[in-house]
């Protein structure tokens, strides 16, 4: 099948060099010298998005969400019955179905990872064929997991998984100064640090146990970890990382465009 990606930011040039073995790619953006210069001919391109989408059979949309109206109304002649993924933040399904109401809508809520192929992939819909359903997952596996959701959790995801590695970036930054302040060189502290939160990751993953499980095997009566653990509890770490999560909710429902 042939994929149009219209909009080619860092989510839309992710996407693309994630699906490019599995899909003859056609793209277009706001700047066709800028698109050309990172193209380097590997792909289809064109100076505007109505050429994109007509070659396409399934329409990916990556554009800035205050783009949204104009590029659907600049495209909807050739969205009907097609596919069309959507992963522009805050803009729901019902929203598109306003201007194009016969073609097959999927949103999805990537992240960051996917510039490595890894993201976490939160997709949902109201409806769509078999055919593709199949193709649909095959390109959110290309450049991560895809997690099927209802779409009312979608900005709760968003504060979650999507600002996520925000969040994360600041407890691992946290933990390599810390390594730096006890005399650990900054290179040893962070390579730890990285390792630490990979082990960490793929223990629980592939155990299939939960974080208290794992932290009860790490705690000794008395030993280095509960010391720490009672500095954490001390100071509200819980309580940030929560609030921090609904916060991110929160703003992105008031981006929101039913």
């Amino acid at each position: 099948m042939k994929v149009s990606i219209i909009g080619l930011g860092a989510v839309g040039k992710s996407i693309a060099e994630g699906i490019k073995n599995d899909y003859e790619l056609h793209l277009s953006s706001g700047s066709y010298e800028k698109l050309s210069a990172w193209n380097k001919n590997r792909f289809k391109i064109y100076e505007t998005n109505l050429e994109n989408a007509k070659n396409g059979d399934i329409i990916i949309l990556a554009v800035k969400p205050g783009n949204a109206e104009y590029v659907i109304n600049e495209i909807r002649e050739y969205l009907h019955n097609k596919l069309i993924i959507s992963v522009m933040a805050g803009i729901s399904i019902q929203y598109i179905k306003k201007y194009v109401k016969d073609a097959y809508i999927v949103r999805v809520m990537p992240n960051i990872p996917m510039i490595i192929q890894k993201s976490v992939n939160a997709f949902c819909f109201d409806n769509i064929n078999d055919e593709y359903y199949n193709e649909l997952i095959k390109i959110l596996n290309d450049f991560g997991t895809p997690v099927k959701i209802k779409e009312n959790y979608i900005d709760a995801v968003t504060g979650l998984s999507g600002s996520g590695p925000g969040f994360i970036s600041i407890i691992m930054e946290s933990m390599i100064t810390a390594g730096i302040k006890l005399g650990i060189p900054k290179d040893v502290s962070r390579y730890l640090t990285i390792e630490t939160f990979l082990g960490t990751a793929n223990l629980m993953k592939d155990k299939n146990i939960s974080p208290s499980e794992l932290r009860d095997e790490v705690i000794t009566p008395g030993g280095t970890t509960i010391a720490g653990i009672y500095e954490l509890e001390k100071g509200n770490v819980r309580t940030a990382i929560t609030n921090a999560v609904e916060a991110s909710c929160k703003k992105a429902r008031e981006f929101d465009r039913l």
